[in-house]
């Protein structure tokens, strides 16, 4: 391959990264479409509040999502309905990634080339193919720890929704009173928002609070919330006093949430272990290194 040939091939994979970062930038559009969905109680209703990207991006990832096989590739839905995301703009990151990797060595290589440095042309063509790979994996890599962050967010809340909820039964509030109300004072945090979309859909579908309730929780792998809709459940079943029941519960969630905190905290202590261990090696051999070369030559 000349030089002209490998210059027209790196302003080739330019030219398409520029296309693909400007995809990327684009500003996201409301998507009418599951909205007018969720009037229909048949249709299948997004658990939380969508965030679209851009019509480009969602695009790219449906086209992907509908001709990678399920069997190749596992869809993370749980962590994309907590995170508030589609597959379909899962899948659209997937692929600007991956174009992005492509783009980035040659581009890079081409600059060398211009400079005067040439390399054989399988140099850039294998960069690229890994730096895709890798780039093309990241997001499934990335989406664990974004999921478990967001699933600690939304416990933290949950405990001070069970809180409210059980002041308003101490007040003589219905079970759909008691958790409508609360959910309302939270109004504008994502997770109170999903707890009232949730009895909002409960209430157009016939089904009862607590059922809506279980089913979020399925839906986002959540089992502390399946549990306050168990508690509710009961209560309701029963007529059973609930509100001392809520409050030993909601000090059980708060002690699991201190302990797992604790775990963290005693996991990021031992990590800072060894670089200490490693600068004190390092001081140590700073201070002796001398003294045993002396030794060594001398012998």
């Amino acid at each position: 391959m000349t030089g002209l040939q490998l210059a027209a091939l790196t302003g080739l994979f330019l030219a398409t990264g520029v296309v693909g970062l400007v995809w990327w930038a684009l500003p996201g559009t409301a998507a009418l479409g599951p909205a007018l969905a969720r009037l229909d109680g048949h249709a299948t209703v997004t658990p939380l509040p969508v965030q679209v990207s851009g019509d480009v991006q969602d695009r790219l990832g449906d086209w992907l999502g509908g001709r990678l096989p399920e069997s190749l590739w596992r869809t993370p839905t749980r962590e994309l309905a907590l995170l508030r995301r589609t597959p379909a703009n899962f899948y659209g990151e997937k692929i600007l990634l991956a174009a992005i990797g492509l783009v980035g060595p040659p581009l890079i290589l081409g600059g060398l080339l211009v400079m005067g440095v040439r390399l054989p042309v399988t140099v850039p063509l294998g960069l690229s193919l890994l730096a895709a790979v890798v780039l093309f994996v990241t997001p499934n890599l990335s989406i664990g720890s974004q999921a478990a962050a967001a699933r600690l967010e939304f416990n933290h809340a949950l405990s001070s929704y069970i809180d409210l909820v059980a002041l308003e039964r101490r007040a003589g509030s219905g079970a759909r009173q008691a958790l409508e109300n609360a959910a309302r004072v939270g109004r504008g945090h994502w997770v109170f928002d999903a707890l009232a979309d949730a009895l909002a859909a409960s209430a157009v579908d016939g089904r009862r609070p607590f059922e809506a309730f279980a089913d979020l929780a399925k839906t986002l792998g959540v089992p502390q919330l399946e549990d306050l809709a168990a508690i509710m459940a009961l209560a309701e079943q029963q007529t059973m006093p609930v509100y001392q029941t809520l409050r030993d519960h909601n000090r059980a969630l708060r002690t699991a949430m201190l302990t797992d905190e604790q775990a963290r905290a005693n996991a990021a202590n031992q990590l800072l272990a060894i670089p200490e261990t490693l600068l004190v090696a390092v001081f140590v051999a700073i201070l002796l290194g001398p003294q045993v070369m002396t030794l060594i030559t001398s012998s």
